[in-house]
């Protein structure tokens, strides 16, 4: 890992020395933070657009009835499964991608937070931002929204930000953390299951009364 590290900063600074000497090293700097703010922003824009929504996957059971199947409990139980498919093995595969990209923008931009502290706070950002979500929608695209701006705030008054070799040896780092990684992406799928399985009760409670008052109608 570290032979790959050191050569991935040696192409580096290979290649910002050729492309420095042709067109000038202020003009590269300026597009390289220029092209980086705006992989940021669109990063953060995904990030609040879509973690910050409570459904995630929809149920559906009209639309996801097998049609292979006639039976209409059947169809209804084979569309659960669907639902409970897609939360088991899509959502832990979501929750990884956006932790993955959270944690190597704070890796890139934080010097002096520690690589184990990064991972803690992407998770803690994530998770936050799941539980929110589950209370007002529009709290949590807030709180997706503005953690990473007002990071990214706090990190660029700091002229000295970026480091390629910071950057290089922090990722070089990661591989011994895989076990904390996992600790922490199980914690994040724990909790986003809890809180579904609390907000399916409470809505199921809710429509079973809404049907009793129906009836009494």
């Amino acid at each position: 890992m570290a032979s790959l590290m050191e050569i991935v900063k040696q192409l580096y600074m290979y290649s910002y020395n050729q492309i420095s000497s042709i067109i000038g090293e202020t003009y590269l700097q300026l597009f390289i933070f220029t092209f980086g703010l705006f992989i940021y922003a669109i990063f953060v824009w995904y990030f609040y657009k879509t973690l910050s929504k409570r459904d995630l996957f929809k149920i559906n059971l009209e639309k996801y009835n097998l049609p292979t199947v006639k039976h209409k409990t059947l169809r209804k139980i084979g569309s659960v499964l669907t639902y409970i498919l897609k939360y088991g093995f899509i959502f832990p595969i979501y929750i990884f991608f956006w932790f993955l990209i959270l944690s190597i923008f704070l890796l890139i931009l934080s010097k002096e937070i520690t690589v184990n502290n990064v991972i803690l706070i992407s998770v803690v950002i994530v998770s936050a931002i799941r539980v929110t979500s589950y209370y007002k929608e529009d709290l949590s695209s807030d709180l997706a929204k503005l953690i990473p701006l007002a990071l990214l705030t706090i990190l660029i008054t700091n002229p000295n930000f970026f480091s390629i070799e910071t950057v290089i040896i922090r990722f070089s780092e990661i591989p011994v953390l895989w076990s904390q990684i996992v600790q922490f992406l199980i914690f994040s799928i724990a909790l986003e299951w809890i809180l579904r399985i609390i907000y399916l009760t409470k809505k199921g409670i809710k429509s079973e009364k809404t049907k009793e008052v129906q009836k009494l109608n």
